[in-house]
């Protein structure tokens, strides 16, 4: 992490603190059923209180969230800072006997489920460091039966990563590893194409950039604060396919649901009647989610969304549950309570879409419908529907989004000029880089932070050396992250403004996908290489090659002409300018700049038949991407 001493946070101002104070007003703080519910089946804490990776570096440190016992700090909102409080409750909790829930260890849960010769386990984390600890903790409670089956309930990373580490409790390696329908082809292309610009948004969604505490990151609004860890993935050999589908599992009888394209793409819940639990995966939390999510993804259907929740309801509507269990809370139990939580999830979502698209029909703006939308009080009040990861505001934009796209429909805003452009212009027009600082320092003095950062926005792009302003908006930042009830929004304001204090630290580690990444198919690399090929530099080339991939025996041409690559797998061409022979690694590693052809062909790993420069100069055309990309500067 950067030195925070080096440009220290502020306190928080006379207006943040009014801000946050107003918030006790205004929810009911008396309400402590979701910590009953964190707390209830408690078995056993995490088992250390520093996780290390073999390379000795630290995954966990359970001292990150001590600092969220007491009242909130003034730095806090208070109702994120109860939300922290909940998702730092961590160990391993019985949600009924037989059925184990581990939380804490990643952003998302697992779920054990004891079958009759061993254990099903339902999504495994993040990483495989996270999901042995999780296994060792439950075998240190429990009898130590094999895994029999894992479940893996839809196509977000958090659910599937830790898979290798669960395998490795398999008696059997070929154990059935069942998804949702589409769950591969989801899995590994949501990362794909936009994998490098996705992965610097989420440093500032999740708050890779920033230390824990009262000024810094506190929970990531759907979990703890992130843990780091190696990400891997294994192929499934079941796939659900129809909408509902009953499936017996190590002796228990599982009745699935499809829900596609809500949360996730690709994604299932679950009743298990032996054991009266229902498992909704993430399509149900104890907050309000993203349809649009500020790391960036395809805009969710909300209507879908709804409608699935809607669809759940009636699998379960005449039978008996004990508990409803989510894949990134504590679980809800009793089935009064369940379908309680299950109508207001479903209605919350619904009356976003329903009341985004009638006011859209009378012509308000995507930003006018975002600023004047509030939900109605049995909705707001309830602490299950905060908007602690996804927003109101956000995800009424999402919604229009979906709908009528980001064009709001005003000629002005058909081909307005880029932000860099724009700031220079705003600022001119404006009197100057001095005199909006000037009235910047009134109205920050005046608390009104929204547009401060809304005008020094242009100031720094029009200037990016000017310290002046980039002080100023840091600290603009600071108090609206302080005031977010949003995890997303205060790590993202915090993390803007480290970043114009100390720029941007090329230290922090991005997640280890490269697992994952392997198992990508050769379709889907191909899409990849197209979009790293830069256009201006391949204008006027021309070339035909063919590939084989001598461990897979995968054949394609890949053809270059017009500035645009294009591919057919299954298919080489007759008379190609150059043939490669190599394996699926050596291919991907050349494609991705990390191993060059003579590196390749040294290890005897790369054949070339033809002229090997024009693979080099094919290879040269290709863009590589920096993970560190400027975000709060040009």
């Amino acid at each position: 992490m950067i030195d925070s001493k080096l440009n220290p946070s502020l306190p928080a101002t006379s207006y943040t603190k009014k801000a946050n104070e107003e918030v006790y007003e205004s929810l009911n703080f008396e309400d402590r059923q979701d910590f009953e519910d964190a707390h209830r089946g408690h078995i056993a804490p995490l088992d250390f209180k520093i996780y290390k990776h073999d390379s000795d570096e630290v995954l966990w440190d359970m001292e990150m969230v001590e600092f969220l016992q007491g009242p909130a700090p003034e730095t806090v909102n208070p109702s994120l800072w109860r939300n922290s409080q909940l998702q730092s409750i961590a160990g391993l909790f019985k949600v009924v006997d037989g059925v184990y829930q581990i939380r804490g260890l990643s952003i998302s849960t697992t779920v054990i489920i004891e079958g009759k010769n061993g254990v099903i386990v339902c999504d495994t984390l993040k990483s495989i460091e996270a999901a042995k600890a999780a296994m060792e903790l439950y075998y240190q409670h429990r009898p130590k039966k094999p895994v029999t089956a894992i479940i893996i309930s839809q196509s977000h990373v958090d659910h599937f990563g830790g898979i290798q580490a669960v395998l490795e409790y398999a008696e059997n390696p070929n154990i059935p590893i069942i998804v949702p329908q589409h769950y591969t082809k989801e899995a590994i292309s949501e990362n794909v194409l936009l994998g490098s610009i996705m992965k610097r948004r989420g440093q500032y969604q999740f708050g890779h950039v920033l230390s824990g505490g009262p000024r810094g990151t506190v929970c990531v609004g759907i979990g703890p604060i992130q843990t780091n860890g190696i990400t891997t993935f294994e192929l499934p050999n079941v796939e659900i396919e129809n909408e509902i589908q009953t499936m017996e599992i190590d002796g228990l009888t599982f009745q699935f649901l499809l829900t596609p394209d809500t949360e996730a793409p690709a994604e299932m819940h679950f009743n298990i009647e032996d054991y009266k639990i229902l498992f909704t995966s993430e399509n149900v939390n104890k907050t309000m989610h993203q349809i649009y999510t500020v790391r960036g993804a395809k805009t969710r259907d909300a209507l879908q969304w709804a409608g699935a929740i809607d669809k759940t309801i009636d699998l379960v509507a005449g039978k008996d549950m004990d508990a409803l269990v989510m894949a990134h809370a504590a679980p809800v139990w009793g089935k009064e309570n369940a379908i309680k939580h299950l109508k207001l999830q479903r209605d919350l979502y619904k009356y976003m879409h329903d009341q985004t698209v009638r006011l859209a029909n009378h012509g308000y703006t995507m930003d006018e419908i975002a600023e004047t939308i509030e939900l109605p009080e049995p909705l707001n009040q309830y602490w299950g529907n905060r908007g602690y990861y996804g927003t109101l505001k956000h995800n009424v934009k999402g919604i229009y989004n979906f709908y009528l796209g980001y064009y709001s429909a005003h000629p002005s805003d058909l081909d307005p000029l880029p932000q860099v452009e724009a700031g220079k212009k705003y600022v001119q027009y404006m009197g100057g880089a001095a005199h909006v600082i000037q009235q910047a320092k009134t109205d920050y003095e005046n608390g009104e932070y929204r547009w401060v950062a809304q005008v020094l926005k242009n100031v720094v792009m029009a200037d990016p050396d000017n310290r002046e302003a980039k002080s100023l908006l840091a600290d603009t930042f600071e108090q609206l992250g302080y005031q977010a009830e949003s995890a997303n929004w205060r790590n993202i304001y915090l993390a803007g403004a480290t970043e114009l204090r100390n720029g941007v630290n090329k230290e922090v580690p991005l997640y280890d996908s490269s697992a994952v990444f392997s198992k990508v198919t050769v379709d889907d690399f191909l899409k990849l290489l197209a979009v790293k090929l830069n256009g201006p530099k391949a204008d006027g080339k021309q070339m035909t090659i063919n590939v084989t991939l001598t461990d897979t025996n995968e054949n394609f041409v890949i053809y270059l002409e017009n500035s645009v690559l294009s591919h057919k797998v299954n298919k080489l061409a007759v008379n190609p300018d150059i043939s490669l022979h190599a394996d699926k690694s050596t291919f991907y590693g050349m494609g991705n700049g990390r191993l060059t052809p003579e590196q390749a062909m040294a290890a005897k790993k790369l054949e070339i038949s033809g002229d090997p420069d024009q693979w080099n100069e094919f290879l040269s055309l290709l863009d590589s991407f920096n993970p560190l990309v400027n975000i709060v500067t040009p």
